[in-house]
């Protein structure tokens, strides 16, 4: 058996991704099962990846895919950005760019512009 000497994740992700495509794993229904549910954070509008998102995505993943193993009605779903601070700091400096203040527009206003820029 010939072991390449370097990882090669599209041979293994493409088997398990098209696996998991063709049984459906990707799609969850309301049903009797117990549900079993995981938030995923968006990646943060700085743009700026760590080893703890990584972990942090590598444990959600587990326990998924154990939740489904159990036969739970498990979904894995995108979430609402959990660093707002730095959002903020983004929208703010990007409107400081166009001449305007953060104090000089409504909240509404405010989230139009967060959410056309992240």
């Amino acid at each position: 058996m010939d072991i390449p000497s370097k990882y090669e994740p599209q041979i293994i992700e493409d088997h398990w991704y098209n696996y998991w495509m063709a049984n459906n794993y990707f799609h969850s229904t309301p049903d009797s099962r117990k549900p079993y549910t995981i938030v995923i954070p968006p990646p943060n509008v700085t743009g700026i990846l760590h080893m703890g998102h990584m972990l942090n995505n590598t444990i959600q993943d587990v326990l998924i895919r154990r939740a489904r193993l159990l036969g739970l009605n498990a979904c894995w779903v995108p979430g609402t950005d959990h660093a707002s601070i730095a959002t903020e700091a983004k929208v703010v400096a990007k409107l400081k760019e166009q001449g305007i203040d953060k104090k000089d527009i409504s909240r509404e206003e405010f989230l139009v512009h967060a959410w056309e820029w992240t």
